[in-house]
């Protein structure tokens, strides 16, 4: 604030003073005489208030201005200068506002603006056609227009952040719903149709099934033969090598073949509690680990039985201690453990201390026919599907595949049961 400002403030206070002194002077009544002083500098400062208070109320516009000077021309000009910037930032955000609603109008999913208590703010276009919601629906929640269990579990229970379920619109078609928490008092819900998505994958899942069944029956046929072959006592000598290597080929073959089937079946089968029985995974390992070399050490530090089929569970461990096998160096020790981890989940362990994995792959160690080294692979006779199908057999019975490595160090592969095991239907 500019110091002339307070100068001619005190000169206002010198002149109340110099009248209350020269009234008392000259009439001797000191008393009245700063009393009027007085009175009169408040029925002053009482007008500008007045005039202010006016000025406010009417919209503070800068032609309504008071006339003033001094410190009440600085609080109006004071007051003008903050309500322009203020209507600046309101032209800001407004922008900004359109802006971004602009672009969720024209995102190609349909979005819908939730507050805290899971009723709609805003929703653009793609929503009236995927979910049926309108603009006459903005303050009605989003789970008495869109009634479905998955739904209430994704908005009230936060445990998962996407669901599938079937639109209300079409039941013919299928929705993904993806929740995004953007703070407290705000979520922001994403549908997008995943009908095509789900038809493409159920045609690849058909033509796996299909293809593999397929080439099962000429595969037995070529092998058998083979076996012949290879038992003739007449075949030449030059033949042996290739004939061998055609052996083992078209066993990986079947491998691989019997692998997509498995994989094929954990992914249409649906109800199969009828199949489900207790399993004693102390001596399911000590089992599964009794014929295999020294170097493979067993410890099993839970008694803990899990509810499942007993198939998959054996195929779930015999992969992870198989690919352990495959790809540690001779003579290296594997240690296959069953116990309890500290949230009471009881988990099956394979680690070794090979060669390790690096961070980058892990995430892609579960998808089909993904290699870390590929010639390695190949060459030790691995169809690159056997943690795939680990990870189903995992999803299937509520557990969580877990996957460390260290380059240098080795891995750790590990499936961890929850308390109560259910099946996935």
């Amino acid at each position: 604030m500019k110091p002339s400002i307070w100068l001619m403030e005190k000169w206002r206070i010198a002149m109340v003073v110099f009248a209350a002194t020269l009234g008392g002077l000259l009439t001797n009544a000191w008393l009245i005489s700063i009393i009027l002083s007085l009175l009169a500098y408040i029925v002053w400062m009482h007008f500008k208030l007045q005039q202010f208070y006016l000025w406010v109320a009417s919209g503070t516009r800068q032609n309504n201005a008071p006339d003033s000077d001094g410190i009440w021309d600085e609080i109006n000009y004071q007051v003008l200068q903050t309500k322009n910037k203020s209507n600046d930032r309101k032209k800001r955000m407004n922008a900004l506002l359109k802006r971004s609603q602009s672009i969720l109008r024209s995102f190609p999913y349909a979005t819908i603006v939730l507050n805290n208590r899971n009723e709609i703010n805003w929703s653009n276009k793609k929503s009236e056609q995927l979910l049926n919601i309108l603009k006459k629906d903005k303050g009605q929640r989003i789970d008495s227009l869109v009634r479905s269990p998955k739904l209430h579990k994704l908005l009230e229970l936060g445990e998962i952040d996407e669901i599938e379920i079937e639109s209300p619109k079409y039941p013919s078609e299928q929705l993904l719903l993806k929740l995004i928490v953007i703070d407290s008092n705000s979520k922001l819900l994403i549908v997008r149709d995943v009908s095509q998505r789900n038809k493409v994958q159920e045609m690849r899942k058909n033509f796996i099934s299909n293809a593999s069944h397929e080439l099962r029956t000429p595969l037995t046929v070529i092998l058998g033969y083979l076996e012949m072959i290879r038992a003739d006592e007449k075949l030449p000598k030059s033949l042996f090598k290739a004939v061998d290597l055609s052996y083992e080929q078209s066993e990986r073959m079947r491998s691989i073949i019997n692998d997509l089937l498995t994989l094929s079946r954990l992914e249409s089968a649906n109800s199969i509690d009828d199949l489900s029985v207790n399993i004693n995974m102390n001596k399911l390992v000590s089992h599964l680990c009794k014929d295999l070399d020294n170097e493979v050490v067993v410890n099993v530090s839970s008694d803990g039985v899990i509810f499942g089929i007993e198939t998959e569970i054996i195929s779930l461990c015999t992969n992870l201690i198989q690919n352990a096998i495959f790809y540690t160096p001779p003579k290296t020790k594997i240690i296959v453990s069953w116990r309890q981890d500290k949230e009471n989940n009881s988990c099956f362990e394979v680690q070794d201390f090979g060669q390790g994995i690096a961070q980058k792959h892990l995430s892609k160690l579960t998808e089909r026919f993904y290699r870390v080294d590929k010639g390695r692979s190949q060459g030790q006779g691995g169809t690159g599907l056997g943690l795939a199908i680990v990870w189903h057999i995992a999803q299937r019975h509520n557990a969580v595949l877990n996957i460390k490595s260290k380059v240098g160090e080795g891995s750790v592969f590990g499936v961890c049961f929850p308390t109560s095991t259910k099946l996935i239907k």
